[in-house]
């Protein structure tokens, strides 16, 4: 009965996450991933569908390189209007640099989100990352690189944009205990030609342990664009409680 319970809490919540968390290899040597869906139906004084997907896919050598990928997709009407209609896919590979505690990463990125009138974004770009990890204190990350970006846009008067930004970052991860752990990363990213054009993304995650693999996620985000497409408001401010099944 216990078992039937956490199948159906997995199979009615999980929810598509992006997780937050920083990687280093050998944390996690060969495959590992994370499935995600979710399906919402409500009719009577509600008249709402949703459905999300993702997957998460993990490879580490436990020597010099590691390499995932993160996907999902959410798409929600309400009272017949959609409401929600937005894809990711990240493709991230991390390689040891010199040390033990810095590495490159190199990235490629795909993106669409109909209610920010994106009609697709694509990033590849790389960057240097070193950390820091103190005993019972976590692991201190920071990033920095570049990447460029192509974003098409489904209004009429805004043009195509190909930029090249910065890509500052830093981090910081700590687990509680094997699987209980808060994280938290800030993202600076402005135009090399025009540093007034920015995007601030920042976001924190608590896992906490439920029931052997099944994780409860609770994650806090906050993105700030400066120059949006026109009729996007500046700020997106969410909060989103989840489960993690994790393989």
């Amino acid at each position: 009965m216990k078992l039937f319970f956490l199948f159906f809490i997995l199979m009615v919540n999980l929810y598509a996450v992006v997780s937050i968390t920083p990687v280093n290899i050998g944390d996690k040597p060969g495959y590992s991933g994370v499935v995600k869906g979710s399906f919402e139906t409500k009719r009577g004084n509600s008249d709402v569908d949703s459905y999300s997907a993702g997957l998460r896919v993990e490879y580490d050598n436990n020597v010099s390189y590691l390499i995932w990928s993160d996907m999902s997709f959410s798409y929600g009407k309400s009272s017949g209007e959609t409401n929600t209609n937005k894809s990711y896919l990240h493709i991230r590979y991390i390689h040891r640099f010199y040390k033990k505690d810095l590495d490159w990463e190199s990235f490629v990125q795909s993106e669409t989100n109909e209610f920010t009138k994106v009609k697709y974004r694509y990033l590849a770009g790389a960057n240097l990352r070193f950390y820091l990890q103190k005993k019972h204190f976590g692991k201190l990350y920071a990033g920095c690189g570049f990447f460029l970006e192509n974003i098409a846009y489904t209004t009429s008067v805004d043009p195509q944009e190909h930029n090249t930004r910065l890509n500052n970052y830093v981090a910081y991860t700590n687990k509680f205990t094997k699987e209980n752990s808060f994280s938290y990363i800030l993202y600076y990213q402005p135009k090399v030609d025009k540093l007034n054009d920015y995007i601030l993304s920042t976001a924190a995650e608590l896992n906490i342990l439920i029931y052997k693999q099944l994780i409860l996620n609770i994650t806090l985000s906050y993105n700030y664009d400066a120059f949006p497409a026109i009729g996007v408001e500046k700020e997106d401010l969410s909060q989103k409680t989840s489960f993690i099944y994790k393989f």
